[in-house]
């Protein structure tokens, strides 16, 4: 029988010439290079898909509410309220109507809170110069409001409780966190301050903030103290603009009954200005919320006003009233 043996050999190719290390470390940068590059394009074709997802949604459902009976705090309800803000915010009538506490129209704001009152009165009124201001209580943390034109020519520091989850730093705003009773900042430091619907939580149940829950006995307000406390940060001549929830008084819980917040009446109000005794001005505007809406008026119409307290009811009164159905604004110059 005859076989045939066959024999498998293989030598390996010779390495060319030019296939050098350096050649292979050149192969590798180019390979990351294509590699990070398909990274990035499709990184951002995912940001701009989920940014228009984002903007299709958000006018779905605002459409949605605007279209509905508009009961606050349903679906819908902050963008609808922070669209109403920021229109007005563009307006330069309605800004120069809060600049100069006349008349709004008719149903102004209906069906939303406070805050579509406070945010245009205290942005009218800031200096257009370039200036050092303090917001103390965050309310300016939304980047359509900090970065309103009123504000590009001022060097922003926001003072809270405790981190959000909004941060804009990268606009060149300053952060600092802690208790208004007790500033971090020098004597006669800030040209402007503002504090919109704040006080009337210092000393209070501020869990919602910190997640910190204080014992009962340790819960009191300390308006006045914070109120010393801007005033001493504040420079000669500098302007303090800010709100307080005003009406019949009334303590403001959570659903198990701690306090999170105090209305202010006359008694409490007369009290809180007398901080400010020693200031060169003292001026108070009022705004109150009704089936109308809001609208300027005085300290007397606003007196009787209660506050609706959605952690407590979520049944809504007839006037689709949000929180507040008056508030004080006080502008103060050192």
């Amino acid at each position: 029988m005859l076989t045939t043996k066959i024999e498998w050999h293989w030598d390996a190719p010779k390495q060319h010439k030019d296939f050098t290390p350096a050649f292979y470390v050149r192969l590798a940068a180019l390979a990351m290079a294509i590699i990070n590059f398909l990274e990035n394009t499709i990184s951002r074709i995912f940001q701009r898909f989920s940014q228009f997802y984002n903007r299709q949604k958000s006018h779905y459902v605002l459409n949605r509410y605007l279209n509905s009976s508009r009961k606050p705090f349903t679906p819908g309800y902050g963008l609808a309220k922070f669209s109403h803000i920021q229109d007005t915010l563009k307006d330069p009538v309605l800004l120069d109507i809060f600049r100069n506490n006349k008349p709004l129209p008719h149903r102004f704001g209906y069906a939303f809170d406070e805050r579509v009152v406070e945010y245009p009165w205290v942005i009218s009124k800031l200096s257009s110069s370039p200036s050092l201001l303090l917001d103390a209580g965050s309310t300016l943390n939304f980047e359509s409001l900090a970065l309103h034109p009123a504000l590009a020519s001022k060097d922003l520091t926001i003072y809270t409780l405790a981190p959000e989850n909004r941060c804009y730093w990268y606009h060149n705003i300053s952060y600092h966190y802690g208790d208004l009773r007790s500033l971090p900042f020098r004597d006669n430091y800030f040209d402007e301050i503002i504090t919109i619907s704040t006080l009337g939580h210092v000393g209070l149940d501020n869990r919602i903030y910190t997640g910190e829950k204080l014992p009962p006995d340790s819960i009191y307000l300390d308006a006045n103290h914070a109120a010393l406390e801007l005033i001493r940060v504040l420079k000669p001549g500098g302007r303090l603009l800010g709100s307080v929830t005003f009406g019949k008084h009334q303590y403001i819980k959570l659903s198990d009954n701690s306090i999170f917040a105090e209305q202010f009446d006359d008694r409490l109000l007369s009290n809180f200005m007398s901080s400010f005794s020693n200031c060169s001005s003292r001026d108070l505007t009022f705004y109150r919320y009704d089936s109308d809406g809001w609208n300027i008026a005085t300290m007397k119409k606003c007196s009787d006003r209660e506050y609706f307290n959605v952690h407590q009811s979520n049944q809504f009164d007839p006037d689709n009233a949000a929180a507040a159905r008056g508030v004080a604004l006080f502008d103060i110059t050192k």
